[in-house]
């Protein structure tokens, strides 16, 4: 794997455009054939090199820990030069823009406000705890409010199911990132996390509370007509495991982290068997 491709982490880069490709299936229930496909090309795109820009500045910033922590990654073992990463990391980041503009000025704001928020949390917050995870859940979710403007012109009635879907995304999210903030503790020294700052417990609670509100807004597209039965079936299923990360999470944070990492998929297996 080249140092360029290893800044990008195409794996990652794949799993958030996945939500685009989610969104454009519940938009058109599986009709492929009314897939606006130059716009979901285009946001699929979109999403890929704003994630692979977002993973390169992040190298590029970390650089001096990583030489220390991380010394195989491209830019610590001089596979890429520091300006190198810089400068592809602001031609992504570009490109997403003026594709974000070709798709509706709705996507271009998302993406403007996606790298406002990236960037406040790579040079501010990533340390601060509560506030950097509530923006790490905030990129990830808007994922679905971007890949739902991207097809609103072809599905207008598209954002009530997306709606949900960035709302659900957002609190298991949030959960997820206090847990593992809770598993860190003991190499969080002067950081200033939520579990460093209220403890563990009380951390505990917030991702638990986090969780709930998700397990309580589930049911509802389904008794809102928006989901169909199936979806009801999956999305109880997800909430079971999240109800048995919160019930772990001040025994065994890592593994509150890894069911709700597995209740996250199932959701969005939710998503998609809701429109069959």
């Amino acid at each position: 794997m080249s140092g360029i491709t290893q800044l990008l982490r195409p794996k990652n880069c794949l799993m958030a455009v996945l939500s685009i490709v989610i969104v454009a299936l519940v938009a058109c229930r599986f009709e492929i054939y009314a897939v606006p496909l130059a716009e979901v090309l285009a946001a699929s795109l979109v999403v890929f090199m704003f994630t692979g820009a977002g993973n390169t500045l992040n190298d590029y910033l970390d650089r001096d820990i990583d030489r220390l922590n991380h010394p195989e990654r491209p830019i610590p073992a001089g596979r890429v030069k520091p300006r190198t990463a810089t400068v592809l990391s602001g031609v992504l980041f570009s490109v997403s823009v003026i594709l974000g503009l070709w798709l509706s000025l709705y996507c271009m704001l998302i993406i403007l406000l996606n790298l406002a928020i990236m960037l406040a949390y790579e040079f501010r917050t990533k340390s601060l705890g509560l506030s950097g995870n509530i923006m790490i859940s905030w990129l990830t979710a808007s994922l679905f409010l971007f890949g739902g403007f991207a097809v609103l012109d072809s599905f207008p009635s598209i954002m009530e199911p997306v709606l949900f879907m960035f709302f659900l995304s957002f609190f298991a999210t949030l959960g997820r990132e206090i847990a593992k903030d809770i598993q860190d503790m003991a190499g969080d020294v002067g950081r200033k996390t939520l579990p460093m700052r209220i403890g563990a417990a009380g951390a505990g609670k917030v991702a638990s509370m986090a969780f709930l509100f998700g397990i309580g807004l589930s049911p509802l597209p389904y008794f809102l007509g928006i989901f169909g039965f199936f979806y009801l079936v999956a999305v109880l299923l997800a909430d079971a495991i999240f109800i048995y990360g919160a019930w772990v999470i001040s025994r065994n944070p890592g593994k509150t982290s890894e069911s709700a990492k597995l209740a996250m998929f199932v959701a969005l297996l939710a998503f998609l068997v809701g429109v069959i």
